[in-house]
């Protein structure tokens, strides 16, 4: 009676759990701010503010309401009237086509409206009339065509004005005049083709104005005369990429009243001249050529209208220069940083040769980048190029991507000249600089102030190479030599200037021969980065010496499968350690892997990425306590590959593109730990995580954990997985059925387990009754159940593992004609490789375990047969070896060729010794799937002898 009742209450139970459901609430998020609420009912597809849900908020104290990333298409007058504090709305990315004209009624108290990426068209004098106190308004990626000259007269208190991304097509008189205020105005991507004289009448204080990507060229008629005079606060300007002819000058007394401007971006003609309109502009410090660059010729009086003005940075960018003359520069006595980047058919001894004009100046920056990158020659810098370089005295030098195959050793390291006296830092990488790359920094090598040396990427690699160099098999190294470990290992020398902070020699050398040597920086007291990534080091058996105050180094790219756990045991100051594509030993790291992080106490940042491990030892950073970033992403790790009760500090934890399937709960409870001391981020991408019913843990806790994953907002928790059913699914669509699959998995489970422990509780009376009575008899009997017990078909999961090669015919053969013939027409379990293994698969476990779960080997012998490796070696072997006394009939051999034409196999040999003949079948390949060859084969599996 007892047991009844509990039945009972289990039943309640489930029937009360299948009934539960949850409301749909539409503002998912509501937080209280210190001066009010904020409501967040964005990205919930609303369609209509009546399905907005904000009961149980005093609608008084709302200050911010988000209703972006929505539906909504049309907006009512009066429709928020009832929240009187509201200070901030956001309406972005809707469908809003128009406005009532009383539309923002009541919300006096309004600060910032956003109706960016709408469908806005025409806004009337009325739409912002009850906004006096607005301070931004975002008007941007709409479709709106005219401004009218009152549309903005109430908006005293605007600042900021964002109107980009629309299809205005000209600025009429007194547009702005009302916004006295305002300090930021956008008008990029629009259709603007002309400005009358007054469009930027009453913006006294503007400060930023955007009018790039239009259709303004630059003309009298579409600038008229003084057409800036209200602008003289203005100081960054934006004119790029709206005039593309290729020939013209600047207009007229246009310019003129911007004596404030310090940004001026602008577009450029062929012959570009910056005359006596610019004069006016003495404040401005950057001019940037970069958007739209049409110039070729830059001569010497192109500048001479900015003589007198505090230009310290030009930047051309992607311009066809063919000319510059050597006194270009000359009338720029504040030049302080020149770019020149994306020049592809100038050459680099040509813009070297133009820095006439700045001998004997202190420049911040000479930057060139990717010049002469595209012609069919590489470059050589000696010391006539480089003759007007010497004399000048820049700290930051940069000559990368120029296709230079040579630089003399008089070029750049002549000493007692202004360069080689100032120069702090020089970046010369990704080039082809060959043979003479040591050259470069030995020249370096004198007590001057070079503080950063870049030099990585000059090797110009195979296709093959590369692949090899980047990819996550290293297999493909096996051309470097690992080399036996010389117990006469010696030591290498590498003298640095005694102020460098900064190498970079990655990628330099297509590999390094296998030298038992140990490295030692004598003068590096200051060396912090050391970046030795990609060299194609064969052999790590070395340790570091003299780099007792570096904080990071780089040795990604190398094929270490041969190391030394001494390699970093004098790294005392070490932070950050990159082993990314590394080439551990995986059972190097797991049992020596303590040994070799014993001494770098210091890291916070460790990267063990694309290394291929399928396991670590989980306390081999346990000295590791300073931890911060660690990256084991895109290895073969099933599971957390750290004890994280080791790393209190740890912010960030990579772990996507691993095989993670699920996380145990101690695993989610470190993790959790971590998030509740600090924020905490930890990626999962690319794992094969599952939801199936025993999982479903792991899904509820990805969704409610306060760890940050990998995206934003909901999304972060949004991960593929496969059901028990291999359907492949989301962690979001589980957690969207969460109550279906709930019932699914534990109300019928748990059902069940009371209905089996009553089951259990009968079952055990009768089993006890039983045994006292007759426990001799059982004993006796059970003994004799074991001896003569032999293993029967129903004892397998499967009739017959079928074996044959890789080759396309046996494949079609097994896959096809033995399918239809056997296990359709004679309802034979077989069990083919190609249909059951999954990739990635280990094989040889594959075919052990297949061997075990068969009830008969059936061998498909074949010419291809014979050459595969796989088929006729191992899987021959194991074969051979699960035939026993009790399954003497375990292997059916199917020839099907000729034996005699056939080369000669031993290891089948050996097997046919051990092979009835009445399982030797001959079948021809082309037997149709009628044929009564294939019931014989089909009664021979099936037999039970």
């Amino acid at each position: 009676m007892k047991m009844m009742k509990r039945i009972g209450v289990v039943l309640v139970w489930f029937l009360v759990a299948s009934c539960v459901s949850s409301r749909d609430v539409v503002c998912r998020s509501r937080s209280r701010a210190q001066n009010g609420t904020l409501v967040d009912c964005s990205h919930t597809q609303v369609t209509s503010l009546s399905d907005v849900d904000i009961s149980g908020v005093d609608v008084s104290d709302v200050i911010l309401l988000d209703l972006s990333n929505n539906q909504l298409s049309e907006w009512r007058s009066g429709s928020l009237s009832d929240l009187s504090s509201l200070r901030h709305l956001n309406l972005g990315h809707n469908d809003l086509q128009e406005l009532d004209q009383h539309a923002f009624q009541g919300l006096e108290e309004l600060e910032t409206l956003d109706l960016s990426y709408n469908n806005l068209t025409a806004l009337t004098s009325r739409t912002f009339a009850n906004l006096p106190h607005l301070q931004r308004l975002l008007l941007d990626h709409n479709q709106v065509t005219s401004l009218g000259t009152d549309l903005f007269e109430n908006l005293t208190h605007l600042r900021h004005l964002d109107l980009g991304h629309n299809h205005l097509q000209v600025l009429y008189n007194n547009t702005f005049s009302s916004l006295a205020h305002l300090n930021w105005l956008g008008l990029g991507s629009n259709r603007l083709q002309r400005l009358e004289a007054g469009a930027m009448t009453g913006l006294d204080r503007l400060i930023n104005l955007d009018l790039s990507l239009n259709k303004l060229q630059l003309t009298s008629s579409v600038y008229p005369a003084r057409v800036f005079a209200s602008l003289g606060q203005l100081q960054l300007l934006r004119l790029e990429n709206n005039d593309h002819d290729q020939n013209g000058e600047y207009p007229d007394n246009v310019f003129s009243d911007l004596v404030s401007l310090t940004l001026l971006s602008i577009d450029t003609f062929s012959d570009v001249h910056f005359g006596r309109d610019f004069a006016a502009l003495r404040n401005i410090h950057t001019l940037d050529l970069s958007k739209n660059c049409r110039i070729s010729r830059i001569f010497n009086t192109s500048f001479e209208g900015l003589k007198n003005s505090t230009l310290s940075f030009i930047y051309f960018q992607y311009c066809s220069l063919q000319i510059i003359e050597a006194c270009a520069f000359c009338e720029l006595p504040a030049l302080d940083r020149l770019w020149f980047m994306y020049s592809y058919y100038q050459t680099p001894n040509h813009i070297l040769e133009s820095l006439y004009g700045l001998q004997h100046q202190n420049m911040t920056e000479i930057k060139l980048q990717s010049i002469g990158d595209r012609l069919p020659l590489y470059h050589v810098i000696d010391s006539h190029s480089a003759r007007y370089l010497q004399q000048i005295c820049v700290k930051n030098f940069t000559m990368s991507t120029c296709s230079i195959q040579r630089i003399a050793g008089n070029a750049l390291a002549v000493q007692n000249t202004p360069f080689f006296r100032c120069v702090e830092h020089i970046d010369v990488s990704m080039n082809a600089i060959i043979g003479d790359a040591s050259t470069l920094i030995k020249m370096m090598m004198s007590d001057g102030p070079l503080r950063s040396l870049a030099l990585q990427d000059q090797i110009r690699f195979t296709i093959t190479g590369a692949q090899c160099l980047v990819s996550g098999d290293f297999r493909c190294k096996d051309h470097f030599r690992d080399g036996g470990y010389d117990e006469n290992t010696y030591t290498m020398g590498f003298r640095t200037p005694m102020n460098i902070s900064y190498i970079n020699i990655s990628s330099i050398f297509p590999h390094l021969d296998p030298l038992p040597v140990n490295w030692t920086f004598p003068s590096a007291k200051h060396l912090k980065i050391l970046d030795l990534s990609y060299l194609g080091f064969a052999n790590c058996r070395m340790t570091f010496y003299g780099l007792e105050n570096l904080e990071t180094l780089s040795l990604n790219g190398n094929y270490c499968h041969n190391m030394t756990e001494k390699m970093f045991d004098f790294l005392d100051s070490l932070t950050n350690l990159s082993l990314s594509n590394f080439g551990f030993n995986p059972l190097f790291l797991k049992s020596r892997g303590w040994r070799l992080f014993q001494n770098v106490d210091q890291l916070q940042f460790l990267d063990l990425s694309r290394n291929d491990l399928p396991f670590t030892d989980p306390d081999m950073l346990r000295v590791q306590r300073r931890l911060k970033e660690l990256d084991f992403s895109d290895n073969r790790l099933q599971k957390v590959p750290v004890n994280l009760d080791n790393h209190g500090d740890l912010t960030t934890l990579d772990l996507s593109h691993n095989s993670l399937s699920t996380l145990t709960s101690s695993e989610r409870s470190a993790l959790d730990s971590l998030a509740g001391r600090h924020a905490f981020s930890l990626k999962l991408l690319g794992n094969p995580l599952e939801c199936a019913c025993f999982n479903l843990d792991v899904v509820q806790w990805l969704w409610h954990t306060p760890v940050s994953l990998d995206g934003e907002g909901r999304q972060a928790a949004n991960y593929t997985c496969t059901t028990e059913t291999g359907e492949i699914t989301s962690t979001e669509r589980v957690m969207a059925q969460w109550m279906s699959h709930w019932r699914r998995c534990v109300g019928v489970q748990m059902f069940g387990i009371a209905l089996s422990a009553l089951l259990v509780q009968l079952l055990a009376i009768v089993v006890t009754f039983i045994v006292v009575r007759s426990w001799t008899q059982l004993c006796y009997a059970w003994k004799a159940i074991r001896r003569y017990r032999l293993p029967r078909r129903h004892h397998f999961h499967r009739d017959a593992y079928v074996v044959y090669s890789e080759a396309q015919d046996d494949v079609i053969l097994a896959c096809v004609t033995l399918r239809e013939a056997v296990e359709e027409q004679y309802n034979v379990r077989l069990l083919l490789r190609d249909r059951e293994e999954l990739p990635g698969s280990v094989r040889a476990e594959n075919v052990v375990q297949h061997i075990d779960d068969s009830w008969k080997v059936v061998l498909l012998v074949t010419r291809d047969f014979s050459k595969d490796e796989w088929a006729c070696g191992f899987t021959v072997q194991q074969a051979q070896r699960s035939i026993t006394d009790t399954m003497p009939d375990r292997v059916i051999v199917v020839f099907l060729e000729e034996p005699r034409d056939l080369p000669a196999m031993p290891s089948l040999q050996l097997l046919l010794r051990m092979v009835p003949e009445r399982n030797i079948l001959h079948v021809h390949r082309d037997t149709p799937p009628q044929h009564q060859v294939w019931k014989t084969l089909a009664d021979l599996i099936t037999t039970e002898h």
